[in-house]
């Protein structure tokens, strides 16, 4: 975007700049500068909505997340814009430093099942009617992939890491109720480049990887992530009287825990969800961004192991 659209920079000692940009005759991006999936950069995010739902500013209709930034909607007939950034830049202020935030959250756990006959027939119909020299897809599957992209030993020491640490969820977007999940141990590194071309099918519940991303699709829609398992369908029919924003599953700040299980008890348990008798296990629980410092911090050196592993055998990868 041109500099001519920058409203405003703020920098900050001991937290990410803020810059503030025209974005649409009465929208404001408020974007936290920096690169890549940095996790920090979202937890700015979450600070910022939260302090704009407990710190309205009375001209602003929305505020919509993305992974480090917010678009904000406001009236211009009850606003000027620079008004509308001084408050948003006021309401930074107010945040404290990253340490000392604490971010509303919830856990919920999902079963997934690994390879299954669903995600299976997805990448099987792309190497017949799309790519039939796509590297990623072997013997029906993009699982091998991913294990070979990672370096690691085989499907069973992938499975073990993907089921290890939380997900959170940092936004949610592209098709409605879609959720991108980003591992909160900053050991575990998974990622995976995405198809090329797309992919003409996938179906619902289908987990995939793009990137350092987990995504949960929601429905049956194209999609380009690797995938690898399948999961509940993440919208649900909202109870009587409810509204319609009922049936999302997700908010941001979720934290996902997967459950292995088997197909048939995967297949067992969507049929519950479709019916409205499943139990789902969502517990209120705050985030301490220090929790994810502390992370960082300690384990220092194996998240640079790690890394160096990762890079090395994915060189050794062909990328779709």
């Amino acid at each position: 975007m041109s500099s001519t659209a920058v409203l405003r920079r703020v920098e900050h000692d001991h937290r990410p700049p803020v810059v503030l940009r025209q974005a649409g005759d009465h929208q404001v991006l408020v974007e936290f500068d920096g690169e890549g999936a940095d996790l920090l950069l979202n937890f700015r995010v979450h600070a910022l909505l939260q302090t704009l739902d407990a710190h309205p500013v009375p001209s602003v209709s929305e505020a919509v997340p993305g992974f480090r930034s917010v678009m904000v909607t406001f009236d211009a007939t009850e606003a000027a814009r620079n008004t509308v950034v001084d408050a948003l830049v006021e309401r930074d202020e107010m945040i404290g430093s990253m340490r000392e935030l604490v971010l509303p959250s919830r856990i919920i756990e999902l079963p997934i099942a690994f390879d299954d006959e669903m995600t299976r027939e997805a990448v099987n119909r792309y190497r017949i009617t799309t790519r039939v020299d796509a590297p990623n897809v072997r013997d029906r599957s993009n699982m091998d992939y991913i294990v070979q992209y990672n370096g690691f030993a085989d499907r069973e020491d992938f499975v073990k890491t993907f089921l290890q640490p939380e997900w959170w969820c940092a936004a949610i977007g592209f098709f409605p109720g879609l959720p991108s999940l980003f591992c909160l141990d900053p050991r575990t590194q998974l990622s995976a480049p995405k198809y090329n071309p797309t992919r003409m099918w996938t179906p619902d519940g289908a987990v995939g990887m793009g990137g350092p991303a987990i995504v949960l699709y929601p429905m049956e829609s194209p999609g380009s992530y690797q995938l690898f398992g399948r999961t509940l369908p993440i919208t649900r029919q909202p109870a009587s009287g409810s509204a319609v924003e009922d049936s999302h599953i997700f908010r941001i700040g979720d934290r996902v825990k997967f459950e292995r299980v088997t197909e048939d008890e995967l297949l067992r348990r969507r049929l519950e969800v479709l019916e409205g008798s499943y139990a789902w296990s969502i517990e209120e629980s705050d985030f301490p961004v220090s929790d994810y410092l502390d992370g960082l911090e300690e384990h220092a050196d194996a998240v640079a192991a790690v890394a160096k592993h990762r890079t090395l055998a994915a060189q050794s990868v062909e990328i779709p």
